[in-house]
């Protein structure tokens, strides 16, 4: 934001610079001078209060794509909470299953080193 205004404010005072050394190194009368200075000045100001419009304007879409963003994070997060939920009900008789599975291949190797070991 800090760059944006300085740029702004470059731009503002290059644009009066440049048109300053413009209107004073022509060769016109002095009514015609304050003319053109009127003139310059209305668009100036009229180009700062497009800009400050324009903004305005830029600023609310931040304000609602930030807030979007927000809500659609908060379902996605909600979402995979949801799922990750169901698929530990899936898995868990699966994991049951392999854990008795482990505990009889244990017993398996216990009966095998004893009989083994007579």
């Amino acid at each position: 934001m800090a760059k944006t205004k300085s740029l702004l404010y470059g731009f503002a005072i290059g644009t009066i610079i440049t048109g300053a050394t413009a209107l004073l190194s022509a060769p016109k009368s002095g009514k015609d001078v304050r003319q053109d200075i009127k003139t310059r000045a209305a668009r100036l100001k009229g180009s700062f209060s497009a800009m400050k419009q324009n903004s305005i304007i830029l600023k609310e879409k931040v304000m609602f794509v930030s807030k979007e963003g927000k809500e659609a994070f908060k379902q996605a997060s909600a979402d995979l909470k949801k799922d990750i939920g169901h698929w530990k009900e899936d898995v868990q008789p699966n994991m049951e299953h392999i854990q008795d599975g482990v505990k009889e291949i244990q017993g398996t190797i216990e009966e095998t080193k004893s009989t083994m070991a007579k």
